[in-house]
């Protein structure tokens, strides 16, 4: 298996990369401290899993992973985070990540996650689990409409409003509309916080 870290703590990619080499199945670790770093290590070669820290440096890692999955879709992601909150795990579930730890999880938690994930499953640590599984259940007020969502998913794909106007057959005057509305829902102030929100809330695919 071969594994790359990206976090912008020292301490925190150097103990991770000794931890993974004890395990048997690992093969290699390359490590990523900003993400110029980590987009340099994918291309250079392909990793099975990426331990990807939420809050990577400027970068945010649930904004990033979509690019990150269109470099190699076939690497799974694991978030690394020291955030346990319903909020944080909810908007990882949602942006996409295949499995969720805590900089505070055990080394019998790290191995089991690399495994499981690599299995095809979706894995998160004991300790965010409950919180997982809250989620899962909540539902969002956001009450969009259908005709919204799909200008939504469009957004998010960042299609200009002459592509969506085009794709869906309607003026460009419409798909401004549809998109003041989805704003308003949302509780947005520009395109970047529509793309935050609808990825948070699950409104959409990435």
């Amino acid at each position: 298996m071969k594994i790359l870290i990206a976090d912008d703590h020292f301490l925190v990619l150097e103990g991770l990369e000794m931890l993974l080499n004890t395990f048997d199945f690992v093969e290699k670790v390359v490590k990523s401290e900003d993400f110029n770093q980590l987009k340099s290590a994918m291309e250079q070669a392909k990793f099975d899993i990426l331990l990807l820290d939420i809050h990577f440096g400027r970068h945010d890692g649930r904004e990033i992973i979509s690019e990150i999955k269109k470099r190699n879709e076939s690497m799974k992601i694991i978030a690394l985070t020291s955030h346990s909150d319903s909020s944080t795990i909810k908007s990882a579930v949602n942006a996409g990540f295949d499995g969720y730890l805590l900089k505070i999880d055990g080394r019998d938690e790290i191995q089991r996650a690399l495994q499981k994930v690599m299995e095809g499953e979706k894995y998160f640590s004991s300790k965010t689990q409950q919180v997982f599984f809250e989620t899962q259940t909540t539902k969002t007020n956001v009450d969009l409409t259908e005709r919204e969502l799909e200008v939504l998913q469009l957004i998010v794909q960042e299609k200009t409003t002459k592509e969506i106007a085009d794709q869906l057959f309607l003026s460009e005057k419409t798909i401004e509309t549809h998109r003041g509305n989805i704003m308003l829902k949302l509780e947005a102030r520009n395109i970047a916080g529509i793309v935050r929100k609808a990825i948070m809330l699950g409104l959409v695919k990435v």
